[in-house]
C-alpha cells in the first residue's frame, strides 16, 4: 500500500514538475504573446467578416 502511494505521490511530482517547466518557459520566451501576434492578422480578417450591430 505504501509503495503504490509513493509510485503515485512521485508521478504527481513529475507531472507538476513538467507543468512547471512548460509553464515557465512559455512565460519566459513571452510565447504567449507571439503566438497571438502570428493569430492576430487572421483574426482581425474573421472578425472584419461579422456582421455588427451599429446601435448601443
Amino acid at each position: 500500500m505504501m509503495k503504490t502511494c509513493l509510485k503515485l505521490l512521485g508521478k504527481l511530482a513529475l507531472a507538476a514538475l513538467a507543468f512547471f517547466v512548460v509553464t515557465f518557459t512559455v512565460y519566459f520566451f513571452n510565447l504567449d504573446m507571439k503566438a497571438t501576434a502570428l493569430l492576430a492578422p487572421w483574426l482581425e480578417k474573421w472578425y472584419d467578416h461579422l456582421e455588427h450591430n451599429q446601435y448601443l
